[in-house]
């Protein structure tokens, strides 16, 4: 008996006919029923109720393929968890909601955990991320806020760590009529034209959502907006991570921004259950801030 022959009761059972199950297992309509004549052959009892025009299930025939279902989804299963082990040995994924910590992050991990493929992700919502990190697909997160969730027996679900903040400012030439102001709030720069770049997470939502009327002047390469920025008299934006690689161009003014949604504490989160695993990397986060 083999695993393809299981595969094709299978599907036969979901399908109803020899000729939509041969085209779901990817085989001829001769093929399936030699095949499923062998089955039977090998079982010992006849599986089909064959007429000249119709051919079906028995009631063994059903169990049968009830059967089978469970034989081919622990086949499926056990290759999925071998492979997901293999890659969790293999690789370090982790998601951002913002860049910033995510650049932060990934040469920090690249030290502790030598031999793995570091992975990284940008998502615009922490939803997305909580689902990757419940689903496997990352092993830590990267979020706005702590996560509190508890299991059934009231232990903590996930590990918070406290990383890196970040706070944004507009970047104005000296001769903007804003650019004397000590801070300003997204909502000053309504009906601006605003350069930012499309690929930020969270961020570029927030200053959709908050400053009204707003045009902006949107590029998908990150070099290619820090050259228009030095040559443009457009505002822009900058952080007190991403100013600390590039310097204010001359004739530009960094104002603050006072907004709570642009002055944020990032926080990297596991399961619970792997807190083990990554205790060596956040002892090297706590070193690095």
């Amino acid at each position: 008996m083999e695993l393809y022959q299981l595969r094709q009761l299978v599907a036969f059972a979901e399908y109803g006919t020899l000729s939509k199950a041969a085209e779901m297992v990817h085989t001829s309509q001769p093929a399936l029923s030699r095949s499923m004549q062998n089955l039977e052959a090998e079982l010992g009892v006849p599986l089909f109720s064959r007429t000249k025009n119709h051919i079906a299930l028995t009631e063994v025939g059903v169990l049968a393929a009830q059967h089978a279902h469970v034989v081919v989804s622990a086949h499926d299963d056990m290759i999925g968890a071998v492979r997901e082990a293999d890659r969790r040995l293999r690789n370090f994924s982790f998601g951002s909601i913002a860049p910033a910590p995510m650049w932060e992050l990934a040469p920090i991990a690249s030290k502790v955990f030598t031999g793995k493929t570091i992975q990284s992700a940008l998502q615009e919502t922490e939803a997305s991320l909580i689902r990757g990190l419940d689903d496997g697909t990352y092993n830590l997160i990267i979020l706005l806020h702590p996560l509190e969730e508890k299991k059934s027996d009231g232990t903590s679900r996930y590990i918070c760590k406290a990383f890196i903040r970040e706070e944004l400012s507009v970047l104005l030439p000296v001769s903007h009529r804003l650019a004397k102001q000590k801070t300003l709030q997204l909502q000053d720069l309504a009906g601006e034209k605003l350069l930012i770049h499309n690929n930020i997470g969270f961020w570029y939502s927030v200053c959709k959502q908050k400053i009204p009327g707003a045009v902006f002047l949107e590029q998908s390469e990150l070099s290619a907006l820090r050259e228009i920025v030095h040559a443009s008299k457009l505002p822009s934006f900058i952080t007190n991570i991403t100013n600390s690689a590039n310097a204010i161009p001359h004739g530009k003014v960094a104002i603050p921004l006072s907004d709570p949604e642009v002055n944020v504490q990032f926080w990297c989160v596991c399961l619970a259950e792997n807190a083990m695993e990554y205790q060596a990397l956040f002892k090297a986060i706590e070193g690095h801030l």
